[in-house]
């Protein structure tokens, strides 16, 4: 009697000659789109397979590198993915996995989301489509696969072979692929080639357990196996490449040579790996060896053919039907389970953001319920104060640190004049000397000068806008004097000794410095910085040494000398990370962070993903801030700001 796994290949070619008319211009693009970009490829059960063939493609096209993972792996990371284009892979991209991987690509910060399915109709994939991604519909003659993925994953690889041969400009020619595919699976699908596949396996038994040695470049075939083997419970199996193998798995072997079989699937590169490998075997050892050419795209287009009829001929051996294992009541309930979703959920961008920081330091509350409920926490409280003054950082908050010595864009500057028309108290906090005053002065009308206190030097000298500390500077601090001499002492340290030392500060670029880690170790060492007379913090660009004594609270401290009692102020800075020089202005209920953030749960927080900081951000949150009339109170407007965390 056919199985049902038979007739599912059997109609294999009528899926393989739909792309006589198939246009893989929009995968192709998507690919050149990203030549130079790190992607990450995302699949599981038989759509593993696919990731691992879109990874091969990409590597024969030299294109970036490729990391092919599984959807818990992409909600569970932690790492921005600002630089990394994601392709998911999905059958009918309908499932809650594919949900959730497309639902953390985004909150990743992924630039790009491409999804590759049948079903371009499927939740995952509008989900993808809302995010700002792309759905790439692969067709297939036979909408259901089956219990084994057979037509998506043929329809897939062949998806990407002419997209692929696009990008290598017609190096093959579309036809000629899908002609030299159609004959493949035709080959596989006749009597003499089942019968032979059968003879090779006549002695696998369902209690051998099965050793897959693969050539890497294989990788694709391999993966398909694999998930086939496991998931038609036809035998256990391990994958591990030659040499992996050769460094200890054999003794699995020496323990139960009756009890395995070895499978292994070679290139030209690979003959002599498997050779050696094979010649050291005992030969009652059972082994088979499937080679695969080059183990290039075509190559493993067609090894993915074959593939599937070795999983046939080892069904018919063991009286398998892989289309038909069956699985117990539980079965549905572990693959219908939407709880990686739910992760995904609870791990919004902002969430995301705080938890990488915690991961740096190695903080071990990072559950994503804690961080969650911490952050709904912050927002609660932000929520429900009475706001009367704001305290800004000013390069990487109020201008981009890229833009430093541009002036404040006209948007940031009339929520400034905003704020201050209703009576805010506003204080700037900067690491800089007279430039920012210069800065602010250029574009604040005149009338705000006296009511906007500037704290420069990270707090070291706090004065009126109108003040011109370059006119009237700060007077010297002797300490700073001190640890300049320390410094020039220390030559080695840095590629040019061109840093700026000022009265109150020492600012070194981080372009100076040969080895940002040794120079943090080194003033470790000073006594200067260890007995705390002086502190050493980081900005976006720079060094800043300055007294022990100084902090940018003390800009703090005197907007709030402004404000009535029972009142809050607002701090915003984009370095709230531990040795950030906003690290202090941010670190309590009322500091949001534009960048950075510490590691610590009750520390600052952002109310956003990577994707938005800096002025942006800054922008966001004081358009937020909704003023009453001229009484010098505002609150901040939470719902405004869709935030991700309150969805």
């Amino acid at each position: 009697m056919t199985s049902s796994f038979a007739s599912k290949l059997d109609e294999l070619t009528a899926t393989a000659e739909i792309f006589f008319e198939f246009d893989a211009a929009s995968i192709a693009s998507s690919l050149a789109d990203g030549r130079d970009r790190h992607a990450i490829a995302v699949g599981s059960g038989g759509s593993a397979a696919s990731a691992a063939y879109f990874a091969r493609c990409r590597q024969t096209l030299g294109l970036g590198p490729t990391s092919v993972e599984t959807p818990t792996a992409i909600v569970l990371g932690a790492s921005s993915l600002s630089t990394s284009n994601v392709w998911l892979f999905s059958a009918g991209a309908d499932n809650a996995d594919a949900r959730a991987a497309a639902m953390a690509a985004s909150q990743r910060c992924s630039p790009r989301i491409d999804v590759v399915t049948r079903g371009s109709d499927g939740s995952a994939a509008q989900m993808a489509l809302v995010r700002g991604g792309q759905v790439h519909r692969v067709p297939v003659a036979s909408e259901s696969d089956g219990y084994l993925a057979t037509h998506s994953m043929v329809s897939t690889s062949i998806a990407l072979s002419l997209a692929s041969d696009m990008l290598a400009h017609d190096a093959y020619g579309s036809e000629k692929i899908v002609e030299t595919i159609c004959r493949q699976i035709a080959n596989m699908r006749t009597s003499s080639v089942r019968t032979e596949l059968v003879d090779r396996f006549s002695s696998l038994r369902s209690t051998d357990s099965v050793i897959l040695l693969a050539d890497p470049l294989l990788a694709p075939i391999a993966s398909m196996l694999e998930t086939s083997l496991w998931e038609a419970s036809l035998c256990p199996v391990q994958v591990a490449d030659f040499r992996n193998f050769a460094h200890g798995r054999h003794s699995w072997l020496h323990h139960r040579p009756d009890e395995t079989h070895l499978i292994a699937l070679t290139t030209l590169d690979s003959h002599g790996l498997w050779n050696a490998i094979d010649l050291a075997l005992p030969r009652p050892i059972r082994r088979c060896r499937f080679d695969f050419q080059d183990g290039g795209r075509l190559a493993n287009a067609l090894g993915l053919v074959d593939a599937l009829g070795i999983v046939e001929a080892i069904g018919e051996v063991l009286n398998i039907d892989p289309a038909k294992p069956g699985y117990g009541q539980f079965g549905p309930l572990l693959y219908d389970d939407n709880a990686l979703e739910q992760v995904a959920v609870g791990l919004p961008g902002s969430v995301r953001h705080k938890r990488s920081a915690m991961y740096r330091m190695d903080e071990r509350s990072t559950h994503p319920a804690s961080l969650r409920d911490a952050a709904k926490k912050t927002l609660s409280h932000l929520r429900s104060i009475r706001i009367a003054g704001v305290v800004l950082d000013y390069d990487g908050t109020i201008v981009s640190t890229a833009d430093r010595f541009s002036p404040a864009a006209s948007p940031i500057v009339e929520q400034l004049e905003r704020l201050d028309a209703g009576g805010i108290a506003i204080g700037i906090a900067t690491g800089r000397g007279h430039s920012a005053g210069e800065g602010l002065r250029a574009v604040l009308p005149v009338e705000m000068h006296s009511r906007v206190v500037v704290g420069y030097y990270n707090g070291s000298h706090v004065v009126p806008l109108t003040v011109d500390i370059e006119r009237d500077p700060p007077p010297p601090d002797p300490v700073i004097g001190e640890m300049a001499a320390w410094l020039i002492k220390r030559s080695d340290l840095f590629s040019s000794t061109d840093y700026k030392v000022g009265k109150v500060q020492i600012t070194i670029n981080t372009s100076l410095v040969r080895d940002p880690m040794r120079f943090g170790r080194e003033l470790e060492s000073c006594s200067l910085v260890s007995d705390g007379q002086v502190r050493v913090q980081k900005s976006g660009h720079s060094f800043d040494i300055v007294s022990g004594k100084v902090s940018k609270l003390k800009v703090l401290a005197e907007v709030r000398s402004k404000i009535k009692d029972g009142l809050e102020v607002l701090c915003f800075g984009d370095s709230g990370a531990f040795g950030g020089n906003d690290a202090e202005l941010l670190g309590h209920p009322t500091g949001i962070s534009v960048g950075d953030v510490d590691g610590t749960m009750d520390g600052c927080i952002s109310l956003f993903d990577g994707r938005l900081s800096g002025p942006e951000a800054l922008l966001r949150v004081l358009s937020a801030l909704v003023v009453y009339d001229d009484n010098g109170t505002s609150r901040l407007d939470i719902d405004s700001l869709n935030l991700d965390i309150l969805e």
